[in-house]
Order: C-alpha cells, then sequence, then structure tokens
C-alpha cells in the first residue's frame, strides 16, 4: 500500500468526508489517493480560498476540516486560512505535499529553488501541531497524533507534510 493511500484510509477511517483541495504536482500521490478513495474532494482555484472555505465548513459542521495543498508556494498561499483557525480554534488538517528530501536544502544554504520552503517552520507559532512525514513508518503515528491534536482539548489547526519521496513510497 502506498504511503497516501494509508493516509486516505486513516482520513476515512476517522469519518472524513470532504477534502478541500488545489492539485498540484508535489501532491500528486496524495491527490491521486484521494481521487480513487470514497472522500468527496472540492477542487478550489486557490489554496487561499480553499483555506478558507474548510475553515467554513468546520465551523458549520463541528468537523474536522481537511485540507490538501501542494509544495511551499501553494503551502505558502493557505496561512490566511490557518491563522484564522487558529485564532477561532477550529479543527482543520492541511496535509501538503513537499520535493524529495534530498532536494531540501541543508544550511548553510537557505534553499535551492522556490518549491522546497520550510513551510514547517512557518506554520509552528500558528497550529498546535506539525510535522514532515521523514519514513514511511511514521506515517499513521502522525496522522493519528494529528487528528487528536486538532479535535481534542483546544481545537486547532495542524499540519502534515509529505514529501514525494514518502508519497509514493510502500509502507
Amino acid at each position: 500500500m502506498k504511503v497516501t493511500d494509508l493516509i486516505v484510509d486513516i482520513l476515512e477511517d476517522y469519518g472524513v468526508e470532504h477534502v478541500f483541495m488545489v492539485v498540484g504536482g508535489g501532491s500528486m500521490h496524495l491527490n491521486d489517493s484521494i481521487g480513487k478513495s470514497k472522500l468527496k474532494y472540492i477542487c478550489m482555484h486557490h489554496e487561499q480560498g480553499c483555506a478558507i472555505a474548510a475553515e467554513g465548513y468546520a465551523k458549520a459542521s463541528g468537523k474536522l476540516a481537511v485540507v490538501c495543498v501542494t509544495t511551499c508556494p501553494g503551502s505558502t498561499n493557505t496561512l490566511t486560512g490557518v491563522i484564522g483557525a487558529w485564532v477561532d480554534s477550529v479543527p482543520m488538517l492541511i496535509i501538503s505535499g513537499q520535493v524529495r528530501q534530498k532536494w531540501i536544502a541543508k544550511p548553510p544554504l537557505r534553499q535551492l529553488g522556490d518549491q522546497e520552503g520550510d513551510i514547517i517552520s512557518m506554520v509552528n507559532p500558528i497550529t498546535k501541531y506539525c510535522k514532515r512525514i521523514t519514513k514511511p513508518s511514521m506515517t499513521k503515528q502522525v496522522m493519528d497524533r494529528a487528528i487528536k491534536m486538532a479535535t481534542t482539548g483546544r481545537k486547532a489547526p495542524v499540519w502534515v507534510e509529505c514529501p514525494m519521496d514518502i508519497q509514493e513510497s510502500e509502507v
């Protein structure tokens, strides 16, 4: 089973019915797994609108809102909706793609291109939990923790980043 199929299974097992998404190259395996699942996906034209729509969905339904976006430029576009969810204590799970781990710049480089920006550092102050999946074996643990953190206690947005080499891996 591909990691992204496991992610979708976890969402379905939790009772997620809808995913707000903007497709992109850095999330192609996530997009494919969502498209083949029982989840109803709402495709948006822009990530900001995607996150804000998910925030409204969570407020209106009382359910966990799930957002799926691509790598850094797409991910950074969601920040307005994420900060809104943070301020209003809205349960939201953002799953973002990321370039292959070997392409993520390491100090002293700031970055190699515009796709692999460090979204985890950017969202840390406005999420209750944020984590990059670095090994296929940690997928279930990260997803379970993210969902629990988003939906228990003071609800809040959480973020899970899944690099391309992890997305396509078997678990």
